[in-house]
């Protein structure tokens, strides 16, 4: 049976919330799966300090079988005025770290804006990375980091800039090191797993408050309360996203960490190496075919929906 340890900064009610969710005054685990013998919040983890691996491995007693990884700084805007925090946090190495030290795979879900955006659907292995924002940059390079590459970022997809270059070459000072951390040692580097996970949506979380940062849990819940309420409101028509619901995410971490747990080893490729795959639907849509389609399916008034070309510089 496994223990799970959530480490999380920003979500002020997600203890009481899990408490509630799994019934903890009555039954520890009426509402838990058969393999899993508790749930354990490891609370005000800033992922951006330097001590936070230090509170996490006191948190969880430094033992660990597999690590899935969904921290960032995921906000374009945010990450490009604050590129030292979002390389701090969507570069873990201190997590990389950790995870050689204690020989355990990391599930780290990624994004597809490490690629430029400009077709339709895009193939791992295939297509050209190609970030065209911090965000993507900052996510690209920890993906090179686990795979064992270098450089974390080559010329193009640094995009010129001189604040990336700098920050590429501090991460590679301390990350080249670490890939010999076996050297000398018969543990065997631990293989993960990247998901370049696209535009989640879904419906609200099943916690009381909702384990939500902002006003809204998702993109979906703000278009219908935007629609509802007849706020007019701006959405891209020239920025597209292959939407993945929610479930088949949960899914897709699951099948993974069965996997690492289990030792099974068949969807990691013939070199014995990390894998890449992305993690997106079927279907292309813009915001504002997403905007769109919400007031269609709830039957409420499009006028408040405006489509808007989302400037190249915009992050």
């Amino acid at each position: 049976r496994h223990e799970i340890y959530c480490a999380y900064n920003s979500l002020p009610t997600f203890e009481d919330d899990l408490n509630d969710f799994l019934g903890l005054a009555s039954d520890t685990t009426s509402r838990l799966h058969p393999s899993i013998s508790k749930v354990v919040p490891l609370g005000n983890i800033d992922f951006s300090s330097d001590d936070y691996m230090a509170k996490i491995q006191n948190g969880c007693g430094g033992s660990v079988d597999v690590i899935v990884h969904l921290a960032a700084l995921s906000s374009p805007g945010y990450c490009e005025n604050n590129p030292k925090d979002a390389w701090k946090v969507n570069c873990p190495l201190e997590l990389y770290r950790f995870s050689l030290e204690v020989g355990a795979p990391i599930i780290y879900v990624s994004t597809d804006q490490v690629y430029e955006g400009t077709k339709k659907f895009y193939v791992e292995d295939i297509d050209e990375t190609l970030p065209v924002n911090v965000y993507g940059r900052t996510k690209l390079a920890f993906e090179r980091v686990l795979l064992g590459k270098d450089p974390l970022l080559n010329e193009r997809e640094m995009g010129g800039s001189e604040v990336c270059r700098e920050h590429v070459t501090n991460f590679s000072k301390i990350a080249s090191p670490l890939k010999n951390v076996d050297s000398n040692s018969s543990q065997r580097v631990p293989k993960s797993i990247i998901l370049r996970s696209s535009l989640i949506l879904g419906p609200p979380t099943p916690l009381k408050n909702g384990c939500k940062k902002g006003s809204f849990p998702s993109f979906l819940q703000f278009i219908h309360h935007r629609l509802e309420t007849g706020q007019s409101t701006d959405y891209f028509v020239n920025e597209f996203r292959s939407v993945v619901f929610v479930e088949d995410v949960i899914d897709s971490i699951r099948h993974f960490l069965n996997n690492s747990l289990n030792g099974d080893s068949d969807d990691v490729s013939a070199e014995d190496s990390s894998s890449v795959f992305n993690m997106g639907g079927s279907t292309r849509a813009s915001r504002v075919d997403m905007a769109m389609a919400v007031a269609n399916h709830l039957k409420l008034d499009p006028l408040s929906i405006n489509g808007v070309i989302r400037p190249e510089n915009n992050g």
